[in-house]
């Protein structure tokens, strides 16, 4: 009972296989969207592994095995940075056998009852996506530098013709709206923008591999998007897309759902992991020792001493 009760106090459930925790510290300055900006390199990052897509079918994925995440708080603001490992840059869509590398982080939607499906959420709790994609950040790419034979006599960066995404109002062919676009969904085949659009994002290049920092207020204009408040707690996932591996769609390499706390007063007071196993142990025995001391105590009790 003691060692139930613990555990309970301290949110940790055995009988899952993993419980991770990311912790949003406050810091005392806005770390703003660098990567590389000092403030992370004061915070312990959660290690989370990634899968395959799994859902109704097998999309695949999976070349990316392991992420890294960190998160902090500013003036009502909560940033969050991703860092994983991808050797080959894909930033350029321009030719229709090219994918782009991405990251996107996913949130149950304020709307939501319960722990959505990670699978694009249900219908009584849908998901708020965040999705960072490296071609929108490096904004179009004019196709005489993707063709060098090519022969255009127009200026594609404006005539229409040439982009009619763009033209038709989809915001990923619009690199003015920047690289991260809100998403919300409540099963397969319902995802769409969100109505505000209010999260920014910055990557860059890090060793072999990219760094993507998402940035947003606790509050958003749209009410279906995810809710943050200080000292709360929320359920977020991670999914990448390695373009050289044709990652697109349900094709990429995804996280169960790790428990995001924001609180915390110093960036370097830890980022992940249950409640330690020492305390949990140390705990334990103290109670088995209890239970031990009265039981001794009752059998002399009722032997008379003997």
């Amino acid at each position: 009972m003691i060692v139930a009760a613990v555990l309970q106090l301290a949110d940790a459930n055995p009988a899952v296989s993993q419980t991770l925790f990311l912790t949003a510290y406050a810091v005392p300055a806005d770390p703003g969207l660098d990567p590389a900006a000092s403030a992370w390199s004061d915070t312990r990052a959660v290690q989370v592994p990634l899968s395959g897509q799994l859902g109704t079918y097998a999309a695949g994925g999976g070349s990316i095995a392991t992420v890294n995440v960190q998160a902090l708080h500013f003036g009502e603001k909560l940033y969050v940075r991703v860092q994983w490992a991808d050797a080959t840059v894909d930033e350029s869509t321009t030719k229709v056998e090219d994918f782009s590398d991405a990251v996107a982080l996913e949130f149950p939607a304020r709307s939501a009852s319960s722990v959505p499906s990670i699978c694009m959420g249900q219908a009584d709790a849908g998901v708020n996506i965040w999705h960072w994609r490296a071609d929108s950040q490096r904004g179009l790419v004019d196709p005489v530098n993707v063709y060098p034979g090519a022969l255009i006599n127009l200026d594609t960066k404006k005539d229409p013709f040439f982009y009619t995404a763009r033209d038709a109002g989809n915001p990923f062919a619009n690199p003015e709206l920047g690289s991260v676009q809100t998403l919300i969904a409540h099963t397969f085949g319902t995802l769409a923008p969100a109505n505000a659009q209010d999260v920014v994002g910055e990557g860059v290049r890090v060793g072999d591999g990219w760094a993507v920092v998402f940035s947003r207020s606790y509050a958003s204009a749209d009410f279906n998007q995810a809710k943050f408040a200080a000292d709360a707690r929320t359920d977020m996932a991670v999914a990448v897309w390695n373009g050289s591996e044709d990652d697109r769609n349900g094709r990429k390499s995804v996280s169960q759902f790790v428990t995001l706390r924001i609180g915390g007063s110093e960036a370097t007071g830890g980022g992940g992991g249950g409640t330690p196993i020492v305390l949990l142990a140390v705990v334990s025995l103290l109670g088995l020792s209890g239970l031990g001391v009265g039981l001794a105590v009752y059998g002399m009790r009722e032997t008379g001493g003997r």
